[in-house]
């Protein structure tokens, strides 16, 4: 939670990411809103997010400044401020 600034509030899913120079990259998987499997990668200041198909709904993701919704099945590259 400390690296990624993850919360879950307002039904959709918060991100702040701290950028740590030390680490080129990470990643992880976690369960949201019924979706098994969510996959969020950090990168040399990408983000990206990716929700297996299911019959579930979107995944609200939010940024400092920003907003997304990704569909089941779909996966969400974005670009975080330096």
């Amino acid at each position: 939670r400390g690296l990624t600034g993850l919360e879950t509030r307002g039904g959709a899913l918060w991100l702040d990411p701290v950028p740590l120079p030390e680490l080129s990259s990470y990643g992880f998987a976690l369960r949201y809103q019924g979706h098994w499997g969510v996959r969020l990668r950090l990168e040399r200041g990408n983000l990206e997010i990716a929700v297996p198909s299911s019959d579930a709904s979107a995944i609200d993701v939010r940024l400092p400044g920003r907003a997304v919704s990704v569909e089941p099945g779909q996966t969400a590259r974005l670009e975080l401020p330096d």
